[in-house]
C-alpha cells in the first residue's frame, strides 16, 4: 500500500517549488483577466447547501459528492457546505450584490479551492475562472470563448480545440419527443451521469422525433456549415432548436475569428444543470489522451434560481494546478 503520508486522502501539501508554480500560473491568470476588466472576487469557502440544492444548480451526481454538514447553532444550525462549485459561489456573491445597489454588469474572476469527494485523486481542487453578469447572450458568449484562447496561448499553450455545445438543444429535443418536464429533467440527468443510451431509447420509443434525438449522441462536426446541416436536420420537428443553433452559430463564428479549431457537438455532458445555452470545453490531446484545460458555458438562470433577480450569465473555470503542468 503506498505511503500517503499524515494529510487527508485527497487534499496535498504544496511545497516551496510547487508553490511557486502555484503563484506563477495565478499571476498570469489574473493579469490576462484584469486586462480584459475581470476584478477579482473572493467567496466564503463554507455556503448554505440550499444554494446547491435549489432546482436546476447541481445534478444529482455531483451532490452525492459534496462535502455537507450541520453549522452547529444549537438546535437552529443550518446544512452547508464546503464550496462544491465557484460559479454558484459567485452567482450568490453577484445577487447579493445586485440587492445592495450594485451594478447589474460585473466582470468577476476568482482564484479559489473547490471540495468534492472522490475515490482516488484531488478532493480539493484550486480553481480559476470568471464569470460574466449581465451581458447579452452574443456578445458575452464571444468574450468569453476569445478571452480563453487569448489566456491559454499566453501560457504558451496553442495546441488545444474546443468542444462546444448547447444544453438548450438537449431540453428542446426532449420537449419535441413530447416529454413532460419531469421526465425531461430525469433524461438529461441521465445524459449528465454518461448515460449515451439514453437518447438511443428515447428514439425508439419516439419514432417522429428519433433521427433528431439520434443526433444529439452520435454526430459531431468541425465547421459553421455542419451548423447549417443541423438546421435543416433538426428544425422541421424541433422548432424551438432554432434559438440554439444561433446561439452555436454565433459562437463559431467566434472561434473562427480568433484562429481556433472547435468541434460542433449537438448535445453536451457536464456534471451541472445551471448550463442554459452555449457549453465548451478547450482540450488538449485526442482520444483517451485528451485532457480539457477549461471549460464552461451560459447559465442565464442561476441568479434567478439562487433567490436574486434573473440576469443573462457566463463563465469559464480552469483546474489551476493542471495548468501549471502544461505551461511554458
Amino acid at each position: 500500500m503506498p505511503d500517503r503520508g499524515l494529510h487527508s486522502p485527497g487534499m496535498r501539501d504544496f511545497g516551496p517549488e510547487e508553490m511557486r508554480r502555484f503563484r506563477g500560473i495565478e499571476r498570469r491568470f489574473l493579469d490576462a483577466v484584469e486586462g480584459a476588466g475581470y476584478l477579482e472576487i473572493r467567496t466564503p469557502t463554507i455556503e448554505p447547501l440550499h444554494l446547491f440544492t435549489a432546482a436546476g444548480t447541481l445534478s444529482p451526481q455531483a451532490l452525492e459528492r459534496v462535502y455537507s454538514f450541520l453549522d452547529w447553532d444549537g438546535w437552529s444550525g443550518e446544512r452547508v457546505v464546503l464550496r462544491p462549485d465557484a460559479t454558484v459561489a459567485a452567482a450568490r456573491w453577484y445577487a447579493d450584490a445586485v440587492r445592495a445597489g450594485g451594478a447589474s454588469t460585473a466582470r468577476v474572476a476568482y482564484v479559489a479551492p473547490v471540495y468534492r469527494f472522490a475515490v482516488d485523486g484531488d478532493r480539493e481542487v484550486w480553481q480559476c475562472g470568471v464569470e460574466l453578469f449581465g451581458s447579452a447572450t452574443a456578445e458575452g458568449d464571444a468574450e468569453l470563448l476569445t478571452l480563453a484562447s487569448t489566456f491559454l496561448r499566453g501560457l504558451g499553450v496553442s495546441d488545444f480545440t474546443v468542444d462546444l455545445a448547447h444544453a438548450g438543444l438537449v431540453r428542446a429535443a426532449f420537449a419535441a419527443a413530447g416529454l413532460p418536464a419531469a421526465q425531461q429533467v430525469e433524461a438529461y440527468d441521465l445524459m449528465l451521469e454518461g448515460d449515451s443510451g439514453v437518447t438511443e431509447r428515447l428514439a425508439q420509443a419516439h419514432p417522429d422525433q428519433a433521427a433528431s434525438l439520434r443526433l444529439l449522441a452520435g454526430v459531431d462536426g468541425a465547421s459553421a456549415g455542419y451548423i447549417q446541416n443541423l438546421r435543416a436536420a433538426m428544425l422541421a420537428t424541433v422548432p424551438a432548436a432554432a434559438g440554439p443553433l444561433d446561439d452555436l452559430a454565433r459562437a463559431a463564428a467566434a472561434l473562427d475569428g480568433a484562429g481556433v479549431s472547435y468541434r460542433v457537438l449537438a448535445a453536451t455532458a457536464r456534471n451541472f444543470e445551471y448550463y442554459s445555452g452555449v457549453t465548451f470545453r478547450f482540450r488538449q490531446g485526442a482520444g483517451t489522451e485528451a485532457r480539457t484545460l477549461l471549460g464552461g458555458g451560459r447559465y442565464d438562470g442561476l441568479t434567478q434560481t439562487l433567490g436574486g433577480a434573473a440576469a443573462p450569465a457566463c463563465g469559464w473555470g480552469a483546474d489551476l494546478l493542471r495548468l501549471a503542468k502544461v505551461a511554458s
